[in-house]
């Protein structure tokens, strides 16, 4: 009986042991399973809902925990992508820093604004710029815990003429109240900005400093002319050729600020024919007789004929030449040659023109300013001269839309050839940029007219 017993409790004993390891331990051991590689971030497979109601509830909930983190994992990944996405496509560069300034992340534009040749992330930001004008933008904006911004001038060490100023932006991470995590920085360039503020600057101080001395002298002898009613007629005659002197040089100013402006905003249309310029050049022969005359020099005429035609504007063209030669002329002392000329290489799809005068020439370290609107190098002889300082800024607009660029060559005393190329035709333009092939030199023995 006993031994009856005991196998009949030995049976019930592991039938429910069974039963446990059936219905309790083995879907607990699943569910372990489960959890551990949800933990460690990865993805759960082979989901079995089995066992007593409570694992059965415990086993749905991981379930649907599971699912949740592949939503969760796979929005993520659409944001990180995005997020990617979006500062690749940025012209500003944009940086991630921790507390300690570390750069955690940069965008490519932060990269190529700062010519970095190294992966910045997980350096110090003062070991990639060595600026410690933004290094103190980032420490204000973690000690206010506020947006901090404000322009940083960078200086180039290989070339002290080129310089940068950046718009940079700081604004710290975190919730607030619990201290920042880091700090977002954008790096904007405005140094084109600020480029245009000066020259825009610069010349209303310089088309104020060319108006304020005929406007004086116009108002000075206005009040000589009114104050003296009994003025002598000799004087009076000396006093108005005065002013219409100044009258001359302020139309002067006005028209060429106009023809600039509109070259500049392209309100002109340039109308664009097969142009043999050598023609022209014959046809100012009279236009400019008077005035060598007058001076008693001479002009030459030197290249060699024909040249091909250029693809150009009949009209533009002519007042390149005749800012050119009014240049040569009022800088060149009485007797004094001045030359024209034309140069083509063979298989080159441009022509190169100059204008030389032997006259007093440019120092070498300003020929690369000249061109630029009233710069004078001499500006007490320049007025005396006359001119408004704007024709070789008109040359140089008028050659650049015709698609080829301009440049000048001196020395101080020796005189000045001033350069401008012109493409044959237009349509060539797009496989050859202007200034890809190497400027022709003055000839040494071309054929010579005398104009």
């Amino acid at each position: 009986m006993w031994l009856f017993l005991f196998i009949l409790a030995v049976v019930i004993f592991l039938v429910l042991w069974w039963i446990y390891r059936r219905q309790v331990i083995k879907p607990l051991r699943r569910a372990l399973g489960h959890s551990r590689l949800l933990a460690e971030g990865k993805i759960s497979e082979g989901y079995v809902v089995s066992g007593i109601p409570e694992i059965h509830d415990l086993v749905n909930d991981l379930q649907k925990i599971d699912q949740r983190v592949r939503q969760l994992s796979s929005y993520m990944r659409v944001e990180e992508f995005s997020l990617k996405t979006i500062l690749a496509s940025m012209v500003e560069g944009v940086i991630v820093t921790d507390t300690d300034s570390v750069i955690q992340m940069a965008n490519r534009a932060f990269a190529q604004m700062f010519r970095l040749e190294r992966d910045p992330v997980k350096r110090p930001l003062m070991d990639v710029l060595l600026q410690p004008d933004i290094k103190a933008i980032i420490d204000q904006a973690l000690k206010t815990e506020r947006e901090s911004s404000g322009e940083v001038l960078i200086e180039d060490l290989l070339d002290q003429q080129q310089r940068r100023v950046f718009q940079v932006s700081a604004s710290p991470l975190g919730e607030p109240g619990e201290g920042p995590k880091g700090v977002v920085v954008v790096f904007h360039d405005i140094s084109r900005i600020k480029q245009l503020e000066d020259l825009r600057r610069e010349f209303v101080a310089n088309v104020s400093h060319e108006l304020r001395t005929p406007l004086a002298i116009f108002h000075g002898y206005l009040e000589t002319i009114l104050e003296n009613a009994e003025l002598p007629t000799d004087e009076v005659q000396r006093v108005l050729r005065v002013m219409k002197r100044h009258s001359d040089r302020l139309n002067d100013l006005v028209v060429d600020l106009l023809t600039l402006s509109r070259l500049e905003s392209g309100q002109i249309k340039m109308d664009y024919v097969d142009l043999n310029v050598f023609p022209m050049l014959e046809r100012l022969k009279a236009d400019w007789a008077g005035l060598f005359e007058k001076k008693k020099c001479r002009l030459v005429l030197s290249c060699p004929v024909p040249l091909p035609t250029i693809e150009a504007d009949t009209l533009r063209v002519e007042q390149v030449f005749y800012n050119l030669l009014e240049n040569a002329l009022k800088y060149s002392d009485d007797g004094k040659e001045i030359e024209v000329g034309g140069i083509h290489e063979e298989g080159s799809k441009y022509v190169n023109f100059y204008v030389k005068d032997y006259g007093t020439g440019i120092p070498s370290d300003k020929v690369d300013q000249i061109f630029q609107r009233f710069y004078r190098v001499d500006r007490a002889r320049s007025r005396d001269k006359g001119g408004t300082g704007l024709g070789l800024a008109i040359v140089k607009h008028i050659v650049q839309l015709h698609g080829g660029k301009v440049w000048a060559e001196s020395a101080l005393g020796k005189g000045t050839t001033v350069w401008f190329q012109m493409p044959t035709s237009r349509l060539e333009l797009d496989s050859v940029w202007p200034g890809s092939e190497d400027p022709a030199r003055q000839p040494n023995s071309p054929e010579v007219r005398s104009l």
